[in-house]
C-alpha cells in the first residue's frame, strides 16, 4: 500500500470512529457525582457514588429499580448510553446520546493532504523517573510520567517533543503549533511509533489528530505542555470537525 493510500485508510477509520452512533460526537454530558443522590439531566432516576468505586442509579422506574455501574461497564436507558469516567480517583457519569445535534450533523474531519515531507526524523531520549505537570482543559492539574523526548528539527530549528504513555501503553504527545485557532483546532494529539533500539524514530505529523474535546466540550482533554508548543505552523494531519447542514 502506498503512503497516501495508507493515510487515507487511517483517515477513513478516524471519521468512522468520530461519527459512530456512540462515538465522541455523541457525548452529551459529564456529571461529577457525590454520595448524595441527585438527578442527571436527560436520564431517569437519581444518581450517586456508592463509596466503593461505583455509581448507583436508583428510582429508575415506577417499581423503583436500581443499578450499579463499575469500571468499563455500560448501560443503555432508551437511546442514551451511560459510562463511568474516572480521573485521579474521582468518578463521573457520562451520558452519550446518538441524537445529540453535533453527532447528527457530523459530516467529516477536515485534514491537510498527506505529505511525506511531514514525516520527520528524530532521536529518542529516554527520561526515566521524570514527570511533568499536565493541565486539563478544565484547569485541573495532575502529574504524568514522561516516557521520553524526541529531538528533531522544524523549519531548520532544533525542537523537542515530550512523550507520555497512554492507557494502552503506546507513546503519545499533545502539541500546539502556529495553525491553532486559525487553520486547526486549538491543539492536537499525536501517536508515535516506538523508536528503534538505537533511538532512531520518526514523527509523522500527517497522523496528528483532533482530541475528543473537538467533538464534544464534555471531554476533559490534557493541554500541551510549554515545551510542546511551537510557533511554526505544522500544516499536516487533522484540522477541524466538519458539520453538515
Amino acid at each position: 500500500m502506498s503512503f497516501e493510500d495508507d493515510w487515507r485508510v487511517w483517515h477513513a477509520a478516524r471519521e468512522n470512529y468520530a461519527g459512530a452512533e456512540y462515538g465522541p460526537s455523541a457525548l452529551e454530558s459529564t456529571n461529577w457525582l457525590i454520595t448524595m443522590p441527585a438527578a442527571v439531566e436527560g436520564i431517569p432516576g437519581l444518581w450517586a457514588l456508592t463509596g466503593d468505586g461505583g455509581i448507583r442509579g436508583s428510582e429508575l422506574g415506577a417499581s423503583g429499580e436500581s443499578l450499579t455501574l463499575r469500571g468499563a461497564e455500560t448501560v443503555r436507558l432508551g437511546r442514551r448510553e451511560l459510562r463511568v469516567f474516572e480521573r485521579q480517583g474521582a468518578l463521573a457519569l457520562r451520558v452519550f446520546d446518538p441524537r445529540r445535534p453535533q453527532r447528527e450533523l457530523f459530516s467529516a474531519i477536515d485534514a491537510y493532504p498527506p505529505r511525506e515531507s511531514w514525516r520527520l526524523p528524530a532521536v529518542f531520549e529516554p527520561t526515566p523517573g521524570e514527570s511533568i505537570v499536565v493541565t486539563a482543559v478544565d484547569g485541573a492539574d495532575h502529574e504524568s510520567a514522561v516516557a521520553g523526548r524526541l529531538h528533531f528539527e522544524l523549519d531548520g530549528t532544533a525542537q523537542t517533543l515530550t512523550l507520555t504513555r497512554g492507557s494502552q501503553g503506546g507513546l503519545r504527545a499533545v502539541f500546539g503549533d502556529g495553525t491553532n485557532g486559525l487553520e486547526t483546532y486549538r491543539f492536537r494529539f499525536l501517536a508515535v511509533d516506538e523508536p528503534d533500539p538505537d533511538g532512531t524514530a520518526v514523527i509523522d505529523f500527517n497522523r496528528a489528530y483532533l482530541p475528543p474535546c473537538a467533538f464534544s466540550d464534555q471531554f476533559i482533554c490534557p493541554l500541551p505542555t510549554a515545551g510542546n508548543r511551537y510557533s511554526a505552523p505544522i500544516r499536516a494531519g487533522e484540522r477541524a470537525v466538519v458539520l453538515g447542514g
